[in-house]
């Protein structure tokens, strides 16, 4: 199968752009360095040097976990208050492997329409969980950045499960993305640029536009 990819990546108004993101053919990793501790480009660029080391043939939920555990070791094992967070997804088979931790974002569309996508670690989607927040208050919410689960917080990672993968078909679209971008790009106008765009890039630079004006 084949992809056409692009990507973006800017410091966003910060003095230090504290992204890191990883493209291989079938690994796609982006890491947000949280701009609140020291370092968060170090931890950022740490996760994602972790999951470059371990590409594998074949990737399952299993390992998928392991990897995510390894790289949350790696980030604590810097004995800094450096944190990120991580959303990657990896391709095997016919099939489309998501994972996060944290705030950062995979949107998966089929038919130019949003099929399904990742649950933030945060309070604002705790909130929603139990039906005192609606979905669309997170981007307005002045606790959009308290985070319950980053990569190198102290303790065990502790992720429960991870989502059940896609079955890959011609024409599907994924976004991975930091907050700095799902922010100020709603999931309507994803569907609306993917439906008028016939390249990523094209895609892409639809949505980076809205997201430039917005923020």
């Amino acid at each position: 199968m084949k992809f056409d990819i692009a990507n973006y990546t800017c410091n966003g108004g910060h003095e230090i752009n504290e992204d890191s993101f990883l493209v291989l053919e079938d690994m796609f990793i982006v890491a947000d360095g949280l701009g609140g501790h020291d370092n968060g480009e170090v931890a950022s660029a740490c996760a994602i040097r972790c999951f470059q080391e371990s590409v594998c043939a074949e990737y399952t939920k299993e390992s998928i976990m392991e990897m995510l555990e390894t790289a949350h070791k790696a980030v604590q094992d810097l004995n800094s208050p450096a944190r990120t967070t991580v959303a990657a997804s990896f391709i095997s088979g016919d099939f489309f492997y998501y994972a996060n931790v944290g705030d950062s974002r995979i949107y998966y569309f089929k038919k130019d329409k949003l099929f399904a996508q990742s649950r933030d670690h945060s309070v604002c989607q705790a909130a929603v969980d139990v039906g005192t927040m609606t979905y669309e208050e997170i981007r307005t919410s002045e606790d959009r950045s308290r985070l319950l689960k980053v990569l190198g917080n102290e303790g065990d990672l502790n992720l429960k499960k991870l989502y059940d993968p896609i079955l890959m078909e011609d024409g599907d679209a994924f976004i991975i993305c930091s907050d700095g971008f799902w922010e100020f790009v709603y999931e309507g106008e994803m569907e609306t640029d993917l439906l008028k765009s016939d390249t990523a890039e094209e895609w892409m630079n639809y949505m980076l536009k809205r997201q430039l004006l917005r923020a």
